[in-house]
């Protein structure tokens, strides 16, 4: 195994936890507002889609915050160098991406195989068919990407260059941010939508905006002096 990788199965050991409490939390919430509303009237929206949807990429950003905040440090006082470890970083930061996109997906299945136990489902509920669901994780994707890299890349400017030099990368450092939430919309009744551009050129813009994201946070990380703990 190359070091890189070890460094990815490292930090997917470290979140691991904290993942699985993550959804857990997510699922429970999702089950029992679903059965709240259920009982009081036919829901013609997906709460799993609004809860997890939503709180899925926000905690990517703060993944990204934390793997320059605090788990850079810790790798490489352990001897891994500087470019190890923003291998591995974005090995296991695109994987986290993937699994949480296919998460958010799978949930809103099984919201909707639940919903249909009783009868059709209710008006109005965005139906997810095998087209949706892959248009879904095509949005959720970029989207979580996006706030991966944000949280990454906003955190690494302040810890190089303090607070003005941090305030001074800000607007480039959240411009995949910015395109994810410009584009990128979720509308509890009609599920996942596109705003002002095609899908292809929304997913095509937020992803380019997304890499400029990664080299900035890649220059400002590569040299770093890193500071000892408090």
């Amino acid at each position: 195994m190359t070091t890189s990788r070890l460094v990815a199965a490292t930090l997917l050991r470290i979140y691991r936890p904290v993942v699985l409490w993550f959804w857990t939390t997510m699922a429970v919430c999702a089950v029992v507002g679903m059965t709240v509303i259920a009982l009081s009237g036919e829901p013609s929206f997906s709460l799993w889609l609004l809860i997890a949807g939503t709180a899925a990429k926000y905690w990517l950003g703060v993944v990204g915050a934390t793997l320059v905040s605090l788990n850079l440090r810790q790798f490489v006082a352990n001897g891994i160098t500087r470019r190890e470890f923003l291998a591995g970083a974005a090995i296991f930061g695109l994987s986290a991406a993937v699994v949480f996109a296919i998460a958010v997906v799978a949930g809103h299945g099984v919201e909707q195989l639940l919903l249909g136990l009783d009868g059709p489902l209710p008006a109005g509920y965005p139906t997810m068919t095998p087209g949706t669901a892959v248009r879904e994780f095509g949005q959720i994707l970029p989207s979580a990407l996006a706030f991966l890299v944000a949280g990454a890349a906003v955190t690494a400017g302040f810890y190089r260059f303090g607070a003005w030099g941090g305030l001074a990368l800000l607007p480039a450092a959240v411009l995949p941010l910015a395109a994810a939430e410009t584009l990128f919309g979720l509308d509890a009744n009609l599920g996942f939508a596109v705003r002002f551009v095609p899908y292809a050129a929304a997913v095509l813009i937020t992803l380019a905006v997304t890499a400029l994201g990664v080299l900035l946070y890649q220059r400002v990380l590569r040299d770093v002096t890193i500071r000892p703990a408090g």
